[in-house]
């Protein structure tokens, strides 16, 4: 044995005389001790260590555990040369000191149990289980530390892969480790504290393991799956410490101080604890922890480093694990919501969620869990508005998750929900989004009705509180008054009663006999109506119920002597206080006995018991329906308020936001909610978004609702998607319809085995096979129309039927329909499809072409208000898919012009014969000449969808064939060329010139040129049809007074404009009359459509129209808001597109700003955020729009000038345009011809955000302005927004 003890006794001499005290230091093992203190002589070197350790293998199998007390310095050796020990030899004694450790914990227990156990041998083992342990700890952390050395050593790289050296080693450690710690647990687990005196077992040896454990967890990959093992087996071993070997504050501060370096042990020490309190039943934990992290003040937990966010993930994921124990010590946390950490804010709300959901829910709560429910509901509340946003979010997470475990209590819905809409305006994003989700969860577990909205709700409501206020009024008027018998009045009234005659049969002074005299003279009147022996009675009675007992007593005693043989008064014969008070009782109870002569007004008889509480149950389920109904009325209000806010983010720029609420609008779909589908057709043109997530988000949530019918057979689920879809499609707009077509596409280009029942049903619908209204025979037809676009033959296969169905001979019956049926015919054209091979046409004498032509001619002379969208389409549909389709438009306008003027001879003819019959006189046959002004409105409008069609024909079709048949010859020629030498050096010419782009673009040229001579001299020739009506159109819209009707007008000005688009000679011809009617008519209709056709002039005629332009942006002014609606709309796009030049006149666009329609303001708005968007644009424009805005003449007040001027230099963000913007409007004051435009200059400069060279600039132009000072508006250019660079006192920048 190398070990020697410092009173040189061995172990030999006399047994075990020596004692092991765990070390604080290792070190301290090889120096001088006590009094039978063991400790190392002599530390083996490097090199004699295997052959010790092989003689330590031997005594193991030999002696068992016991021979760690012979070869504890072999141990004590490895751990001091450690660093230069190989692994395999450290791997070996960590062996052997395992097996040790284990031997002792399956030796012990019959030990333990034996009763006859000496001193010597409990020593010894003692000794042993600390040499043991204390090794196996040690050698373990020192194993611990160069495994973490080695992990870091070997981390992966940027490739992801680790590098070499110390994997295998690491990879051995990870399991040894879990031995290790089994083995301690195992040994822990026994009851060895007998081994001690007194079982105190001493700390060093309780720090040794804890230690061990502590320092484990240190290890960064500890919260990994794959060390799960081993982080139980922690758990545990300190869960053992704790509740045997008194760990507990131990454990408490080291959690702490833990928690503050290493973040990621947060989620270690939140299982932990649970384990602790849990499984070992050691609850204190909780308490010492927390009230640890309470006691952490506000200041300590802002400082970097404080482990402030350990802290909070720690009690977030204590409160998921262990809510029911910690409602104890919330009131320590709470102090923390006050604090500056909004970290920890949000960790104690989320912890008052937990208890919330799983603790303080359900209706079995006493009176005190409901008040600390109601208690913690406020505080979070409270939060909803706090003044950090991710706590605000956060704490509406926290509500969403309540909401969806049900945990909320009704009476609160109401006040919470009104909280989550107010929070859909918060400035923060998260909190934005948090607000949406709890809102979706509202709706998706609320207890009320959401399919009604409140204007439903509200009759309902009115008449079921009507019926409530009859039904108490009824009540009251019924309800008993509470009767109170004699005997008990008696019985409270006869102590005062007894004092009272007690005090009257004392003798009494002289005095007080006067004063009775007196009294009794006074109350004579009052008695003289009793003139017997019960009017008497009554009468003290009476006094008796009043509290007037001394008047009774003494009527009493006077009634003896007025009425002695009285049976009621006899006993008073002998006067003492008993029979006096006998005498009163009898008086006073006789009225339970004869009510009808002692009593007065006694209350009605009461109904019955059951009848009373039937009653009362009635008027409490109506009170209870009453205000079922005002819930549900006040839940409808306010998801009504919360639709139209979200749907209205549907367009903001923040993707997420996008995505939540489109999610939200899906959620109150499917919930059948009040006014859902405005959400979802509002969010249909998002499908076009150019961002991919809100487009998907948006397909996927049509996909959601619409294209994943349930059904139990694939006809059911074809009948179901099909009728959803044709729901969508009732009263949609066209936009609306267009954005559907990419979804429905999508679906029928998916391959689904829906795809031909759902066409199937389709066809049933439109051809009327099954029963079903004319809206949803229309929808089935566009539906039809967006299959089309995938697969083409959908349609094309059944032209005749839809030529039969829907254009037939009761074509004139359901225009409508018709024109639905022209739109989805066009789905199969090239235009829809884009294909660069011949053109797809159909002759013209198709039935198709017959049934159109023929319903177009016949509507014309028909006043049906749907025929002209249909003629808009079906002309459309001539140009797209006929051949030759100038032709047969030529003969549609003969055909009918020639209807309207035989319909007009006959309306001739019949008014002609009328007047005849009348009077003959002559008016009536001029009158008879007139012709029908709507038939008349028609044909023009037939005449400019004619020539607007022709030219898009001849730019698009003709020209594109143009081009295809130049490609085809190109190639043609180019496979015939004969490979000889000249041939190829045309060839290298050829390719020369059509690198440099001369051929392609000579070519173009030439067809462009082509196209625009048609239109130029054909069109409107004189042997061309169109040009006969082109007088018409002019006379009709230069003479309003004699044509006032309003569709003629309407349609002769918009004909007018398309027949200007043919030629830049017909547009320059009737330009001026175009404006006249822009500025002179009477009918708004007119002026916005005259205001768009301009616009589209503008743009294929720009320097015709260039000199017009004052006069487009007239019309901003226009006194109609939906004039001026088109008007900001056009002059936008115009704009931002280039075709007109920004000038001064954008003045009138910033006068919008202050529009009192809010639609038209944010027009306005949106068109300065996208010229914001252009280089300088704003900046250029700002001196002459402060300049028409403050001239005199203009007439607009300050408070308007402000707010416009407010809004402009928002965008002046450069300091270069700042100090730029400073020289011009100061050189402004010296033209400035009235105090106004002076104050307004002051103004302009004072909303400038001021930099330190503005500010100079400002001082160096002081010569403009200093004369302008002393007037009253001009004391703002002294206060102009300041950085805090020139705020201080700096005299250089001082105006002198």
């Amino acid at each position: 044995m190398t070990g020697w003890i410092v009173a040189d006794w061995t172990a030999n001499d006399i047994g075990m005389s020596w004692d092991f005290f765990v070390p604080v230091c290792v070190g301290d093992l090889v120096k001088t001790g006590g009094i039978n203190q063991y400790v190392v002589q002599d530390v083996v070197s490097p090199k004699q260590l295997p052959s010790y350790i092989s003689k330590f293998k031997a005594a193991l199998r030999s002696q068992g555990p016991m021979c760690i007390l012979e070869h504890f310095d072999t141990g004590f050796s490895v751990l001091q040369n450690c660093n230069s020990l190989e692994l395999t030899v450290k791997e070996d004694t960590l062996d052997l000191l395992v097996q040790v450790v284990s031997g002792l914990a399956a030796s012990l227990p019959t030990l333990l149990i034996s009763t006859s156990i000496s001193a010597a041998e409990r020593k010894e083992k003692l000794n042993a289980v600390k040499m043991s342990v204390f090794l196996l700890c040690k050698l373990t952390e020192t194993l611990e530390s160069y495994s973490c050395r080695q992990n870091i050593v070997t981390a992966p790289g940027k490739g992801g892969k680790k590098g070499k050296g110390g994997g295998e080693g690491l990879l051995q450690w990870d399991l040894e480790r879990e031995k290790v710690l089994q083995a301690l647990v195992q040994l822990l687990q026994l009851d060895i504290r007998c081994l001690w005196n007194l079982s105190l077992v001493e700390e060093e040896f309780i720090s040794c393991v804890t230690c061990c454990c502590y320092k484990l967890l240190e290890n960064p990959t500890i919260g990994h799956v794959k060390s799960k093992p081993t982080r139980d087996c922690i758990i545990h071993l300190l869960g053992v410490l704790i509740k045997k070997y008194n760990h507990l504050l131990g454990a408490s501060v080291k959690v702490i101080q833990l928690l503050q370096h290493f973040e990621q042990l947060s989620s270690v020490f939140a299982q932990a604890v649970s384990v602790w309190s849990t499984e070992y039943g050691v609850r204190a934990i909780i308490g010492e922890v927390i009230r640890e992290i309470g006691q952490k003040s506000s200041e300590e937990l802002a400082r970097e480093g404080s482990g402030v966010k350990a802290f909070a993930t720690f009690l977030s994921e204590l409160g998921a694990l262990v809510p029911e124990l910690m409602i104890s010590s919330i009131s320590v946390l709470i102090t923390h919501l006050e604090g500056e950490s909004h970290t920890m804010r949000v960790a104690v709300c989320e912890v008052l969620g937990e208890v919330l959901v799983r603790v303080l829910c359900g209706d079995g709560l006493d009176e005190s869990g409901k008040a600390d429910r109601d208690r913690f509901f406020d505080t979070l509340q409270e939060h909803l508005h706090d003044t950090h946003s991710h706590v605000r979010a956060r704490v509406l997470q926290v509500y969403t998750r309540i909401v969806n475990s049900k945990a909320l209590p009704l009476s609160r819905y109401s006040e919470v929900m009104e909280l989550a809409v107010g929070r859909l305006m918060d400035k923060s994003i998260n909190v934005v989004k948090s607000a949406i989700q709890l809102l979706a969860a509202f709706i998706a577990h609320n207890p009320y009705s959401c399919k009604l909205s409140s204007a439903d709700l509200k009759k309902p409501l009115e008449k079921e509180t009507a019926k409530l206020r009859e039904m108490k009024e009824k009540l009251e008027g019924e309800r008993p008054v509470a009767v109170i018998k004699a005997s008990e009045l008696w019985a409270a009234m006869e102590p005062e009663v007894l004092v009272t005659v007690s005090k009257e049969l004392e003798p009494r002074s002289e005095a007080e006999k006067e004063q009775q005299e007196d009294v009794e003279d006074s109350n004579k009147e009052e008695e003289k109506e009793a003139e017997d022996d019960r009017a008497t009675a009554v009468k003290i009675a009476q006094y008796l119920r009043v509290n007037k007992y001394r008047n009774a007593v003494r009527l009493c005693i006077k009634a003896y002597s007025c009425f002695p043989e009285s049976e009621m008064f006899t006993s008073l014969s002998t006067l003492t206080a008993k029979t006096l008070m006998d005498t009163l009782a009898l008086i006073f109870m006789g009225s339970d006995e004869d009510p009808n002569e002692l009593s007065q007004n006694l209350p009605p008889t009461p109904k019955k018991e059951g009848e009373r509480q039937g009653e009362d149950g009635e008027l409490k389920k109506q009170e209870m329906l009453v205000q079922y109904l005002r819930d549900t009325e006040t839940f409808s209000l306010q998801v009504e308020r919360a639709i139209s806010v979200i749907n209205t983010m549907l367009y903001w720029k923040t993707t997420s936001v996008v995505q939540e609420a489109v999610q939200f609008c899906v959620t109150v779909c499917e919930f059948s909610v009040a006014n859902s589908v405005s959400g979802v057709r509002k969010m249909l043109p998002l499908v076009w978004s150019t961002d991919a997530a809100i487009k998907d988000a948006v397909v996927q949530a049509y996909r959601r609702l619409y294209l994943n019918p349930q059904g139990d057979t694939v006809r059911i689920k074809a009948q179901t998607l099909v009728e959803s879809l044709s729901e969508l499609m009732v009263d949609a707009s066209l936009g609306t319809v267009q954005c559907l077509e990419e979804i429905v596409q999508e679906f029928f280009g998916s391959g689904s085995n829906l795809q031909s029942t759902v066409v199937q049903v389709l066809w049933e619908r439109f051809t009327g096979k099954r029963e079903t209204s004319g809206l949803h025979r229309r929808a089935a037809v566009l539906l039809l129309g967006m299959a089309a676009r995938a697969e083409r033959e959908v349609v094309l296969s059944n032209l005749d039927t839809l030529c039969s169905v829907a254009l037939g001979e009761k074509v004139t019956e359901d225009f409508l329909l018709a024109r639905d049926t022209v739109i989805t015919i066009c789905s199969i054209t090239d235009h829809v499809r884009q294909s660069k091979a011949a053109p797809f046409r159909l002759p013209q004498d198709h039935q198709l072409f017959t049934c159109l032509t023929q319903a177009v001619a016949e509507g014309v002379v028909m006043e049906d208000p749907y025929w002209q969208s249909f003629m808009e389409q079906a002309i459309r549909l001539i140009y797209f898919l006929a051949e030759s389709p100038d032709q047969l438009c030529s003969r549609l306008l003969q055909r009918s012009a020639r209807l309207l003027l035989d319909q007009t001879a006959e309306c001739g003819e019949v008014n002609r014969d009328v007047g005849q019959m009348q009077d003959g006189s002559q008016e009536s046959n001029e009158q008879g000449e007139q012709v029908n002004c709507v038939c008349l409105a028609q044909l023009l409008a037939l005449c400019g969808s004619v020539a607007f069609w022709q030219v898009s024909h001849l730019e698009r079709s003709v020209s594109a064939e143009l081009r295809r048949r130049r490609g085809e010859t190109e190639e043609r020629e180019e496979k015939e060329k004969d490979p000889t030498s000249k041939a190829k050096q045309a060839a290298n010419e050829s390719a020369m010139e059509e690198d440099l782009g001369l051929i392609g673009a000579s070519a173009e040229d030439t067809e462009a040129e082509l196209i625009r001579k048609i239109c130029e001299t054909e069109l409107l020739a004189e042997d061309n049809l169109l040009s006969a009506f082109l007088p018409l159109l002019v006379k009709v819209c230069s003479s309003p007074g004699r044509y006032s009707h309003p569709q003629l007008t309407t349609a002769a000005c918009l004909a007018l404009s398309q027949y200007m688009m043919i030629s830049p000679l017909a547009c320059e011809e009737n330009i001026r009359l175009m404006f006249t009617v822009l500025e002179r008519s009477a009918l708004p209709v007119v002026r916005a459509n005259t205001i768009i056709a301009l616009g589209d002039l503008t743009v294929r005629f720009p320097n015709i129209l260039e000199p017009w332009t004052q006069n487009l942006y007239a019309r901003l002014s226009d006194e109609v808001p939906s004039v001026r609606q088109t008007a900001v709309t056009v002059l936008t796009q115009l704009v931002l597109k280039d075709v007109l030049k920004v000038k001064g006149q954008v003045s009138e666009v910033a006068v919008l700003l202050i529009d009192p329609e809010p639609h038209i303001t944010s027009l306005a708005l949106n068109f300065f955020n996208e010229l914001a968007t252009k280089d300088n644009a704003i900046y250029n424009l700002l001196p002459d729009i402060i300049s028409r805005l403050s001239d005199p003449e203009r007439g607009m007040s300050s408070e308007d000038f402000n707010t416009i001027m407010k809004q402009l230099f928002s965008y002046i963000t450069k300091e270069r345009q700042t100090e730029s913007l400073v020289e011009k409007l100061c050189q402004r004051f010296r033209t400035a011809r009235t105090e106004r435009q002076w104050c307004d200059l002051a103004t302009s400069l004072s909303l400038l955000s001021m930099c330190e060279r503005g500010f100079k600039r400002l001082q160096e132009c002081w010569e403009c302005y200093s004369d302008k000072l002393t007037e009253p508006g001009s004391t703002n250019l002294c206060s102009p927004s300041l950085p805090s660079s020139v705020v201080g006192p700096n005299p250089s920048l001082r105006p002198r």
